[in-house]
């Protein structure tokens, strides 16, 4: 006869799998007396189905809602939800479920519902977790006026490694995943919808002696009505000594921003990082900064689209060595790229960086912007177009395909073709192929096309800003075709 004590400890099920000597337990929450009716209180019933968990074991929630206060999971353990599981949080600024200091954790199948109260899941402690696998989860109603880090999905303060977040769903979040100091982790295929306050993904060091790492993947997650920023990887100023070596963020797609001041992607952390095949579209959404933001040396930013609603399209802030190629922007209220400075943290220098490869429609003001020390750079082979009125402040401004700031070495800007596609423009507007504002002695501007398609020549090819500043330029083999002035 089964003993009453054992089978509330073990379930049906973890009985069988004791008797048989077996390691693949699994206990079922409702053996251990949780009602799943989304009234009765079930924590001490989960607590205890989780207490009971033996190494790989597995902790069932049958169809139904579970309403816990939180609870903590057990290491070495799964917890599987079938269809229709639903776990809600009951206790204003807690977590469901507390991971901290764990290792081999699954979590799979289930609805986290925070109900409005705190978080979803939390990492905290002195030492980071390890062997986190979270997927096929939906992580929901995480509200703003929770007490931080309680308006969080997902959240670990101290560390992430080996780990993979994966095949999961946010919605109606105020902040999504927010992870500091990781290695070897994937954040890959989640979606994102009305993130109300923060970041869909965030990542950044621990302040505390803990190493980052390598081996960092953000991939294949979509994301639509975001708050603030889609992806962020920050570094603080001055930095605390931590290290992430070439992250890689790779076929991300988010669209239509809800707030003020937001960006697609801003990576200030991971030096090396590889940008490729994202996708950034703001068409609907209020105006936001930057499609992505860059401030990591020698990163490679390519095969990117970012469409609308952003004032920059692509924005190195002062590290050296990056790659920008074959991306296509359009339609941004300011620059299309802009190599720029960032004066207040003594980062004004983009050296060495190679432009190339880009397609550039309707940037207002400037297609490429080199407005920081760009010695040594290239740039080469990209093509921007520009229609005169597309702009309602067309009749009161200018648009200059390629923009010149004197740098200290010599740059090169070579075989790029700026075209100016409209018929008619408005009284008022001027275009300019290549903008050139001061000397850069050993600089060049060959082989470049500047292209007006109005009935009458319109624009200029290369404009001297100052009379001055084509001192010291090497401008050979250029073409300007219907422009008013070739060069002046």
């Amino acid at each position: 006869m089964i003993s009453l004590k054992l089978l509330h400890k073990y379930g049906r099920t973890g009985l069988l799998a004791l008797a048989f000597g077996t390691a693949l337990w699994a206990g079922d929450v409702r053996s251990f007396g949780a009602v799943g009716n989304g009234i009765a209180d079930d924590t001490a019933a989960v607590q205890n189905a989780v207490n009971a968990c033996p190494n790989m074991g597995t902790v069932t929630f049958p169809a139904g809602n579970y309403l816990i206060g939180g609870v903590v999971l057990k290491a070495n353990c799964t917890y599987a939800g079938a269809s229709h599981s639903t776990v809600t949080l009951s206790r204003a600024n807690t977590f469901i479920f507390e991971i901290s200091e764990r290792s081999n954790i699954r979590i799979a199948g289930l609805v986290l519902d925070s109900n409005e109260l705190g978080g979803g899941v939390i990492a905290q402690g002195f030492g980071p977790v390890s062997n986190i696998q979270i997927e096929n989860c939906d992580f929901r109603n995480v509200s703003a006026a929770a007490i931080f880090p309680a308006n969080l999905a997902l959240v670990s303060t101290w560390g992430v490694i080996n780990s993979t977040i994966r095949n999961n769903r946010f919605s109606n979040v105020a902040g999504g995943i927010w992870f500091t100091t990781v290695g070897s982790l994937g954040i890959l295929n989640n979606s994102f919808v009305d993130v109300t306050e923060g970041n869909a993904i965030y990542i950044a060091p621990n302040p505390a002696g803990f190493p980052n790492g390598d081996n960092v993947r953000i991939a294949g997650n979509t994301g639509n009505n975001m708050a603030r920023i889609a992806i962020e990887l920050f570094r603080p100023d001055p930095t605390n000594g931590s290290v992430l070596n070439a992250p890689v963020i790779e076929n991300n797609s988010f669209s239509n921003w809800t707030g003020v001041s937001g960006m697609g992607m801003s990576i200030t952390h991971g030096d090396g990082a590889i940008i490729r095949g994202n996708r950034m579209s703001n068409v609907t959404g209020p105006g936001q900064t930057t499609g992505i933001e860059v401030i990591v040396a020698r990163a490679q930013v390519t095969d990117n689209n970012i469409t609308g609603g952003f004032a920059e399209g692509i924005a190195v802030v002062g590290t050296p060595n990056a790659l920008i190629a074959n991306n296509r922007i359009s339609n941004v209220s300011d620059n299309g790229i802009i190599l720029a400075c960032d004066t207040a943290n003594n980062r004004c220098s983009s050296r060495n960086t190679i432009i190339t490869g880009n397609t550039i429609v309707n940037a207002q003001f400037v297609g490429i912007k080199l407005d920081n020390d760009w010695s040594g750079s290239l740039i080469s082979r990209n093509t921007i177009t520009r229609t005169a009125g597309y702009w309602p402040q067309d009749a009161t401004s200018w648009f200059s395909g390629i923009h010149q700031s004197p740098a200290p070495g010599p740059g090169v800007i070579d075989s790029n073709a700026v075209i100016q596609d409209g018929t008619a423009w408005p009284s008022g507007f001027w275009f300019g192929g290549i903008r050139l504002n001061g000397p850069m002695p050993g600089s060049s501007v060959t082989n470049n096309l500047v292209r007006s398609l109005t009935s009458v020549p319109f624009g200029s090819g290369i404009l001297d800003n100052t009379g001055a500043a084509r001192d010291g330029w090497s401008i050979s083999g250029n073409m300007f075709i219907n422009t008013y002035h070739d060069v002046n």
